[in-house]
């Protein structure tokens, strides 16, 4: 009775618990080593289409002729004849053909080309029957329009259908699951793969995800680290960082939290102003290497300070770098042959620095933070035009002595005097908001056999100490708005990440008008554009960009995370 009663109980269980969704992932073999996913591709396609940027770009020239191309318009014929046949449009057809899921996996690294499988979950099955069929077909009449040799065979067994096209393509259809692969031998061992203990024992990477990222990721990707670290590449790799001190010092920090990971995640989030990538390891500042506060600073102490943001900014960073606690423990830190040849330099260039100051002194004296900005010229600084036309650019430097900022000025003009003797340039002082600007130009009277396409046209170098930070920039402009924007009260807040940085659209635009020339002639030579239409294009061009808003960066290790986000911020308009 008691038995009964028991699996009476059981029977109602499994009657009432709900199906298990269809999982793209229960198709990828366990060895597979990169993984891309988008579990719901209809959203995913409209959150990107729908974005006003992708509407405006279609306007835009290059756009519309490819549009009008042979390729483009074969495509949306096909595209309306699927719709036609299926009777859906494409946003429902995504749904019905894909809508539990589609992933695309690599499975072995090393082989050329590594082993590939797409794999994609329907909701309708008689749907995908019907698309798997038509697709064939299209390509069947496709070889034949072509006159190619190659065809397709199909096979059938049981409820799967497979299909292989030249040697290169095989495909497979199992209810409502649709495989292609390159490798014939990856189709069968998917088709293999979908079974029960597949539920019990899936793959960890949905799991490992999960773990590091928020739900709700119009796609993600997953990368087994652990098998990465293990090829030989991955191996000399790592093996070669930790003798090479350039690399260390330049992104140890990342190294070693990649040394540390036995993956990699990242996803792509719709937010409310455009969208967010994010891109997380499941190692961070616990465990990390102690020498490396040279990225990374100690806990509640700034990683960054805020961005400077001056008119006309195309591009700002602000970042944590120590490179005087890595010069003063450099016995410990730098060894070998990289040793003896940081002493020589040390020697060399202390040698030529003006009165007692020497390189290791500096470096200690030097901040770690840093701040450099990208920017667009209001005016040129010559009437004489380079043959390429540079952005200005601007450099700050946080002094952790007082002293540094004062030897730095030694330094600069000692470099002036030199440039001054072998190019002839004039140094020049200007005040701007009660600090000096210690300035020098080329003259444009002058010919420079080194540089007969005028380059130096594009240089005003300037320097300025504003408080305890060193200003240099390209042009004496961009070092008077970097004074101006020091010389503000502190708006912005310090950050715990290490590294921030933002793109701008309006200054990337400002750049791209003045750079005007060399894209209206390519595109004239290279696409045989007329001039008045291209040159419409251009400024259709700089108009569009101007939209785009900003592309932020940031990068924060906390406790147990690496954490990597790179945002885009659409212009609202």
């Amino acid at each position: 009775m008691v038995r009964l009663v028991l699996s009476g109980m059981a029977i109602l269980l499994l009657v009432a618990t709900p199906a298990r969704a269809a999982d793209p992932l229960d198709h990828v073999p366990r060895s597979a080593q990169v993984i891309l996913v988008a579990d719901n591709p209809r959203v995913l396609a409209e959150a990107v289409t729908g974005l006003d940027a992708f509407r405006q770009a279609q306007q835009l020239g290059p756009v519309r002729q490819f549009y009008d191309s042979t390729t483009a318009r074969r495509l949306l014929q096909m595209l309306a004849f699927a719709e036609l046949e299926l009777g859906a449009k494409w946003p429902e057809l995504l749904d019905q053909i894909g809508g539990n899921g589609v992933a695309l996996s690599l499975l072995e690294f090393g082989r050329d080309p590594p082993p590939a499988l797409l794999v994609l979950s329907g909701k309708d099955e008689k749907q995908v029957a019907k698309a798997y069929g038509l697709a064939l077909q299209v390509v069947e009449d496709e070889l034949a329009r072509r006159g190619s040799k190659e065809t397709v065979k199909r096979t059938a067994s049981g409820s799967a259908e497979t299909a292989t096209i030249g040697s290169d393509i095989h495909a497979a259809r199992t209810g409502a699951t649709i495989l292609v692969s390159n490798k014939p031998e990856v189709v069968a061992a998917a088709m293999a793969d979908a079974r029960a203990d597949r539920i019990e024992h899936p793959l960890s990477a949905r799991a490992d995800a999960a773990k590091v990222l928020p739900k709700g990721a119009l796609a993600w990707l997953w990368v087994n680290f652990a098998a990465v670290k293990e090829t030989k590449q991955g191996k000399d790799f790592f093996d070669a960082t930790r003798q090479d001190f350039l690399q260390t010092f330049v992104a140890g920090a990342t190294i070693d939290c990649l040394r540390r990971s036995d993956f990699v995640a990242a996803g792509l989030y719709k937010e409310p102003t455009g969208l967010r990538l994010r891109v997380r390891l499941p190692a961070g500042r616990a465990g990390m290497w102690d020498d490396l506060v040279t990225h990374v600073p100690p806990e509640g102490t700034p990683g960054s300070l805020p961005l400077l943001e001056p008119p006309g900014t195309i591009y700002s960073q602000s970042f944590h770098l120590d490179a005087g606690y890595v010069w003063k423990n450099r016995d410990r830190l730098i060894t070998g042959d990289t040793k003896r040849e940081f002493e020589k330099a040390e020697k060399d260039v202390s040698k030529i620095l003006p009165t007692t100051v020497k390189l290791g002194e500096l470096l200690q004296m030097w901040g770690p933070h840093h701040r450099v900005v990208v920017a667009a010229h209001d005016v040129r600084p010559y009437q004489t035009e380079p043959s390429l036309k540079l952005p200005a650019f601007g450099y700050v430097a946080t002094a952790r002595d007082k002293q540094f900022t004062k030897s730095m000025d030694n330094v600069f003009r000692a470099a002036g005097l030199v440039g001054t003797l072998q190019f002839g340039l004039k140094r020049s002082e200007h005040e701007h908001e009660g600090v000096t600007l210690v300035a020098y130009r080329f003259p444009e009277n002058k010919p420079l056999a080194e540089d007969p396409d005028g380059l130096r046209f594009n240089f005003e170098p300037c320097f300025a100490v504003v408080g305890d930070e060193l200003v240099v920039a390209s042009t004496l402009e961009l070092g008077k708005k970097l004074v101006t924007e020091l010389k503000k009260p502190r708006t912005g807040e310090t950050s715990r990440a290490v590294l921030r940085g933002t793109a701008y659209a309006e200054g990337t635009a400002e750049a791209l008008a003045g750079f005007s020339d060399p894209l209206v002639t390519d595109a004239v030579l290279g696409r045989g554009v007329g001039l008045s239409d291209a040159r419409k294009e251009i400024a259709e061009l700089v108009a569009f960009v101007k939209t785009l808003g900003t592309a932020r960066v940031e990068l924060d290790i906390v406790g147990k995370e690496y954490r990597l986000d790179v945002v885009w911020e659409i212009k609202q308009r």
